[in-house]
Order: C-alpha cells, then structure tokens, then sequence
C-alpha cells in the first residue's frame, strides 16, 4: 500500500510539472487574460494544454480507451476550470469575503484585486487543476501493475 502511494506521489508530480510547464509557458498574457469569457480563446489554449501531456503517455502505453478518458478529464476539466466559475463558487460559498456578501460578482472581482484574494484564486485554482491529474495518475499507476504484473 505504501509502495503504491510513493508510486502515485511520483506519477502526480511528473504530471504536476508538466501541467504547470504546459499552462504557464505555452499561454500569452493576452490568452490568459480573456480565456475565462472567450470559449474560441480558451479551448485553443486547452487543446495546447492536452497536447503538452502527449509524450508522457506514449510512455505510458495506454490504449485507446486509456487515451481517451486521459485527454478528455485533461481538455473539459481544464475548459471548465479556466472560466474561473469554480474559483468563484468556492470564494462564494466557502471562503465567504465581505466583498461578496451584497453583489457576489462585483464583490468577487473586488476581493481578487486585493493580494489575499489574488494568492487565493491562484492557489485554488491550482488546486483544483490538480485534483483532476489524480484519476489520470491513478490510472497510470493500474496499467504500470498490469504490465509488471
């Protein structure tokens, strides 16, 4: 059990660097600044995004249907997270500011222009792109026991 988490950790964090090589490097300032509202903008940037993870795979020799789940939980998760809408909800329902008590979407845009609410929509954001490399690690870590055996 143990040996499985170490292996998990290890596939995560490969995982982890590529997604933050691939997400930062690869996306202008102007992509990343109207991706949240621009479908066309942000689905170029996560079909970039997808694609960073390509070669890693071909290691990973999955199959097709291995394929398809990896590069589907990689390209919606990351198209549904760049709308900032479950930053939002988390901000709305969890974290709860001040700023968002009376107008949550102008308070929302109030509470991220300060640094506290821009550290925490980074790290939440984060987080949560993270989350959805789990099941992909996870998968990974299966189809390395079935070929040791």
């Amino acid at each position: 059990m143990l040996l499985s988490i170490a292996l998990l950790g290890g596939l995560l964090s490969v995982l982890t660097f590529i997604h933050f090589a691939i997400d930062w490097i690869f996306q202008s300032h102007a992509e990343a600044m109207v991706k949240h509202n621009n479908p066309k903008i942000r689905a170029k940037h996560c079909l970039i995004y997808t694609a960073g993870f390509i070669p890693f795979f071909l290691l990973c020799h999955f199959s097709w249907v291995e394929w398809l789940v990896a590069l589907n939980i990689l390209f919606w998760s990351h198209f549904v997270e760049d709308t900032y809408l479950p930053v939002f909800l988390w901000a709305k329902y969890i974290r709860k500011p001040p700023e968002m008590q009376l107008d949550p979407k102008g308070g929302f845009i109030q509470f991220v222009q300060t640094p506290l609410g821009k550290i925490l929509m980074i790290a939440i954001d984060q987080i949560i792109h993270i989350l959805f490399l789990f099941p992909i690690a996870y998968m990974i870590l299966q189809r390395l026991f079935v070929e040791v055996g």
